[in-house]
């Protein structure tokens, strides 16, 4: 499963559609899909509106709130009454790995580019979705089939 999983990026952008491609946040639980066991068709959904700092606003990148998703389909709570702080821990363990790597967390800063704009998002297709984006989702992938059982 890891290997297919980290696979699934290593021949990037060829196992996407013709068309708008997947965000970060949809791209990364695709990849997880199987791991994370969820037979349904809430993934990609569930990372529509996470992408591209949440819906274009430049703010957390999908790289992270997509590993938050999956760690927290894994090991999420089932009641109030039980401990959020391991789900938390590992989210955060997570975020500091990839700060560290990559210098921030926010889109924005990470792609330099305003994609509210079209010259922002032309600039994103041309140079950044798969180039430093595909970096950014093999990292995500292999740090969370690390994290996950």
């Amino acid at each position: 499963m890891q290997e297919r999983a980290v696979g699934y990026f290593c021949t990037r952008p060829s196992n996407f559609p013709v068309g708008r491609p997947y965000n970060c946040c949809e791209s990364i639980l695709l990849a997880l899909k199987d791991l994370l066991g969820v037979g349904s068709d809430i993934i990609p959904k569930i990372g529509t509106g996470i992408g591209a700092g949440v819906s274009l606003n430049g703010h957390l990148c999908g790289a992270i709130s997509s590993v938050a998703l999956a760690i927290g389909m894994m090991y999420g709570r089932m009641s109030p009454e039980e401990d959020p702080k391991p789900t938390w821990d590992m989210v955060d363990r997570y975020v500091g790995q990839f700060s560290n790597r990559f210098g921030s967390v926010n889109c924005r800063e990470l792609t330099g580019l305003d994609l509210k704009t079209p010259e922002g998002m032309k600039e994103y297709y041309a140079r950044v979705h798969d180039y430093s984006c595909a970096d950014r989702i093999r990292f995500a992938v292999e740090k969370t089939l690390e994290l996950l059982p």
